[in-house]
């Protein structure tokens, strides 16, 4: 009877470890080609470079409606206003909206490239010229008043007929008049744009 027990808990490890061979094999193998295409995916789904070749761009492209997003960290400048800064609904909005009035100009008009590298915005009475350089999915422009090294242009989507372009600056915002900066919105401006 000992010998029975003793042999019965001897073979008892060599099903365990039968049982867990035939687990791995139902379980991981069938897992690991999984795991590697979920990973294909994901780095297939990462954001890539827009291509943008200069040939395409150059020629006179209508600017259409351009949409604002202002945010603070991870708010919104409304949002921010409202909870950090305690402004009533309508101050806050009243602020945001003369924020994004200072932008009007954007929407609407045309901007044509030319092939020396030249540009031209025409928007009612708004108007501005200067040079444009490209560098991947990046649009530099340089007029006599600003440069926008810093901030360029970003191409979203292209196609040669139709772009979205996008458009990021930090502003220091000054509530209360005071000369002093009370904290740092991030304004990302996004436009349309179609080939004529």
């Amino acid at each position: 009877m000992v010998n029975g027990i003793i042999g019965g808990a001897e073979a008892a490890p060599h099903r365990v470890n039968q049982n867990l061979k035939a687990m791995k094999r139902f379980i991981v193998k069938p897992f690991i080609p999984l795991v590697l295409i979920s990973a294909m995916l994901f780095v297939s789904s990462c954001s890539k470079e827009v291509e943008v070749h200069e040939a395409d761009l150059i020629g006179v492209w209508d600017i259409g409606q351009a949409s604002f997003d202002i945010k603070v960290g991870p708010i919104s400048l409304f949002q921010f206003l409202r909870t950090t800064m305690q402004l009533s609904e309508q101050e806050a909005q009243d602020y945001v909206d003369d924020l994004v009035a200072e932008y009007d100009h954007i929407s609407g008009g045309t901007i044509t490239f030319s092939a020396d590298y030249s540009y031209l915005i025409e928007n009612g009475d708004f108007g501005e010229d200067g040079t444009w350089e490209l560098q991947g999915d990046k649009l530099y422009l340089t007029n006599t008043d600003e440069v926008l090294e810093d901030n360029p242009l970003k191409f979203e989507t292209f196609d040669g007929s139709s772009a979205l372009m996008a458009w990021e600056e930090d502003q220091e915002v000054d509530l209360n008049e005071d000369g002093t900066s009370d904290f740092t919105a991030t304004l990302i401006i996004e436009v349309d744009l179609s080939k004529q």
